[in-house]
C-alpha cells in the first residue's frame, strides 16, 4: 500500500493530499470495474440466446439429415467456445442412410463455427452364409473341373467340413474366423479307383483345400476358397 494512504488512515490528524489519492485511487478502480466488457450470456435470457444461435449454426454446418444436437459443453469466458456434438445420417446416397457424429464448436462472440466428424467405421456389407450349404466346385487351381465328375464342398457348423472330391468321399476338421479359413489334418477320404484324369484332379483339389487359407463370397454369389500361394478352388451353389 501506498506509504502515505497508510498515514492517511493512521496518523492521529488527516492529512489532505493523502485523502485525495485515496479518492483518485478508488474512483480508477470502479471506472475499470465498471467499464470491463460483459461475459457472454450473463442472464438466463442472454445464455438461451447463445444456446439458441450455436445450436442453429451447429445444425446448418454439420449438414446431416435428420439432424439432432446434445447439449453445449461451455467454456469459459477466456476461450468463448461452445462444444455440442450433432447426431443425424449422412445425406449422400451411397451412404444409405449410415449414421454419423459430428462435434460442432462454435464461438460466441465472432459467431464462426467448426465441425468435424466423430471417427466411426463405416458399416459392412451384410456377410454372406457360407457355412451349411452346398457348394459345387467350377475350377480347381484355375482348371475347370473335368466334365461328368462331382467335387462338392459343405462346411457344416460342427466344425466339420466334407463332400466328394470328384472320385471318393472326403472329411476333415476346419476353422473359419472371418474370412480365414484352416483345414486340418489329416483328411480322411474313401478308398475307390477312378479314371487318372478324376484321380488327378481329386489330388489336386485336395492338396489345394488341405493349404487353404481364405474362404469368400464374391458379389457374384461365388464361393472362392485360396491358399497362400493364391490358387483358388472356385464354387457355386449346388
Amino acid at each position: 500500500m501506498d506509504a502515505s494512504i497508510w498515514q492517511t488512515c493512521f496518523a492521529p490528524a488527516p492529512d489532505i493530499e493523502a485523502m485525495r489519492k485515496l479518492a483518485t485511487i478508488a474512483a480508477t478502480t470502479i471506472g475499470v470495474v465498471a467499464f470491463a466488457p460483459a461475459a457472454f450470456g450473463a442472464t438466463p435470457a442472454s445464455w438461451m440466446q447463445v444456446d439458441k444461435a450455436s445450436q442453429a449454426a451447429c445444425l446448418k454446418a454439420a449438414g446431416l439429415n435428420d439432424a439432432v444436437t446434445g447439449p453445449p459443453i461451455r467454456y469459459s469466458d477466456r476461450l468463448l467456445i461452445d462444444a455440442r456434438v450433432v447426431s443425424g445420417t449422412w445425406p449422400q446416397p451411397h451412404m444409405k442412410g449410415a449414421k454419423a457424429e459430428m462435434l460442432c464448436l462454435y464461438h460466441r462472440r465472432t459467431k464462426r463455427v467448426e465441425v468435424q466428424e466423430i471417427g466411426h467405421p463405416l458399416p459392412q456389407e451384410p456377410t454372406v452364409a457360407i457355412k451349411d450349404i452346398w457348394w459345387k466346385a467350377v475350377s480347381i487351381g484355375g482348371k475347370p473341373v473335368i466334365s461328368g465328375s462331382e467335387v462338392t464342398l459343405s462346411l457344416g457348423s460342427d466344425g466339420k467340413v466334407g463332400g466328394k472330391s470328384g472320385c471318393n468321399g472326403y472329411g476333415a476338421s476346419y476353422q473359419l474366423d472371418g474370412v480365414q479359413l484352416k483345414v486340418y489334418p489329416p483328411m480322411i477320404t474313401t478308398k475307390m479307383a477312378c479314371a487318372p484324369a478324376l484321380m488327378t484332379q481329386e489330388q489336386a483339389y485336395q492338396d489345394l483345400l488341405g493349404k487353404a487359407m481364405t474362404a469368400k463370397v464374391g458379389n457374384d454369389g461365388r464361393l472362392s476358397i485360396t491358399t497362400a500361394s493364391g490358387q483358388t478352388i472356385r464354387f457355386i451353389r449346388k
